[in-house]
Parts: C-alpha cells; sequence; structure tokens
C-alpha cells in the first residue's frame, strides 16, 4: 500500500475502465457499485445523483474505496482508498456527458436536475499483479532467489 499511484498501475485510471465503488452504509455494511469515473492526475471523479442511497452514504460516511481491473489481466487490479473531497451540483449534467463521451454513450440523460460531480482524493494505492501486491511479489522473489541457491 503506498500514497503514492504506481506507476505500474497508472493506465488503469487513464482508461475508461468501470470502477466498483464501495461506501459504508447507515448500519455500517458495505455498498457496492459500478461506476464511470475521470482520473485528472490527482482527484478521481465520479458521477451519482443526489436522491441514491449512496449518495446518503457518502453524506454521513466520506470514506470511499474503488477497485480497477485490467480487462486484459485479470489478476493486474488497482485499489484507491479516499475521501470525499466535494459533492458539487453538476449543472446541466456537464461532467456526465464528458463521461458519456469517454465511455462512449449517448444516451438521454433524465436526471440532470439531481446530478452532482463527486470528487475523491486518494489516500492509499494497492496495485496487484498476478493476485500479488508489490511487497508480496519481492518477499516471494527473494524467497525463489534463496532457493534457487540451495540455501
Amino acid at each position: 500500500m503506498t500514497t503514492e499511484l504506481p506507476e505500474s498501475h497508472a493506465d488503469l485510471l487513464e482508461r475508461p475502465l468501470f470502477a466498483h465503488l464501495a461506501t459504508i452504509r447507515p448500519d455500517g455494511s458495505p455498498q457496492s457499485s459500478v461506476m464511470w469515473f475521470d482520473w485528472d492526475g490527482r482527484r478521481i471523479k465520479f458521477s451519482h445523483t443526489s436522491t441514491r442511497q449512496k449518495y446518503r452514504n457518502l453524506l454521513a460516511d466520506g470514506r470511499v474505496s474503488f477497485h480497477v481491473q485490467d480487462p486484459d489481466n485479470a489478476y493486474r487490479t488497482l485499489e484507491v482508498r479516499g475521501r470525499v473531497e466535494s459533492m458539487d451540483p453538476d449543472l446541466d449534467a456537464a461532467f456526465y456527458r464528458s463521461l458519456q463521451q469517454r465511455y462512449g454513450s449517448n444516451v438521454p440523460v433524465l436526471d440532470a436536475d439531481v446530478r452532482v460531480v463527486i470528487v475523491v482524493e486518494p489516500t492509499n494505492f494497492i496495485g496487484v499483479f498476478g493476485g500479488l501486491t508489490k511487497p508480496e511479489t519481492v518477499a516471494l522473489t527473494a524467497l525463489l532467489e534463496k532457493l534457487d541457491q540451495g540455501d
């Protein structure tokens, strides 16, 4: 786990992939939803509506976690943990429309009047490759090298 985005996983935020965004429900249980997102190099932005449970969850507790999976290699993933920095109205659904362009959709926006932009400040990044985090890969490599040397 690191506070810096691993360069090896940066493309997962730059590509139009689906994120599984987890929030905390009022009873303390998690709620996870598939979401479109945008990454500006510092913050992650999501679009949502102010009428749904996830919005209420975020008002009560701004801690989030989201997971992105490489569609070309299911064992290469990135988890981002963070805090909601802001949730502001998405005037005329302008941000949502930019996400539609990013993800190749042009469905009419029927809920533009209740759309919000959720801005998340990342606090931790966990890059996984081959089912292992970087520290696990380093430890396994050291063990294999030790075994290879006959120790």
